[in-house]
């Protein structure tokens, strides 16, 4: 946020810096302890409320109903309240939002804050669930970016992010449901999300509809001097 919203710097080289330097530092940390680390922690209430059953809905359990909580309260508060009205005109138009009275640094400071600790809670997750407590170094491989695809492809609407993590979901694992695939073509497979979101993006373009674009501030800082 600081770097960003204060001094203004470049959002896209900025999130890549601190996405290298985050990987780089856990593999400084971990190459100091053993090559798993297993996290200790109240099983039962994490996997709550499906914490005895041994089919696939023990896989359900507080951080997925956590997620999906998120989404809809994300929802009502971007499209049902002032805060909400006053971070969307921040997005839309930093410069305008200022000039109507809108403290334009506090909201940039709010959104990207609360968005990093909601991707704080994704990394939990992923640690939690698809690694099964355990960490390695090439843990988190691309599914990192597949939720920037998944961001990209519900058109920055959380309501679709929840429907559209389930397709994404089912298009990661289709290959495992289709006999006789060679190691190259379940690779194949695994890019399915994001030729899923690419044809999102050129069906959108070629539309051009306003309420499916991405707001027209997004990534640029503000100067005010330039009001």
């Amino acid at each position: 946020s600081f770097l960003t919203v204060s001094l203004r710097a470049n959002q896209n080289v900025t999130g890549l810096a601190l996405t290298t330097f985050g990987a780089g530092l856990m593999k400084v940390i971990m190459s100091k302890l053993d090559a798993a680390v297993y996290l200790v922690g109240p099983k039962k209430l994490y996997r709550w409320p499906f914490a005895e059953r041994t089919d696939a809905l023990q896989c359900l359990g507080v951080m997925f109903f956590l997620a999906v909580i998120i989404a809809v309260v994300a929802s009502w508060v971007l499209y049902r309240t002032k805060v909400g009205l006053h971070l969307r005109s921040v997005g839309e138009s930093a410069a305008t939002a200022d000039a109507a009275g809108i403290n334009v640094t506090r909201y940039k400071y709010m959104a990207t804050i609360i968005g990093g600790m909601i991707a704080g809670l994704g990394g939990l997750y992923f640690v939690m669930d698809y690694s099964t407590g355990g960490w390695n170094n090439n843990g988190f491989g691309d599914l990192g970016w597949l939720a920037v695809a998944l961001v990209i492809f519900a058109r920055w609407r959380p309501l679709n992010v929840i429907w559209g993590s389930w397709l994404f979901g089912g298009l990661c694992i289709l290959y495992l449901y289709i006999g006789g695939l060679s190691r190259q073509m379940q690779e194949v497979f695994r890019c399915l999300p994001y030729l899923v979101t690419i044809v999102v993006l050129i069906i959108s373009s070629l539309r051009n509809q306003r309420d499916k674009q991405p707001p027209q501030s997004l990534g640029l800082p503000y100067f005010r001097e330039e009001r």
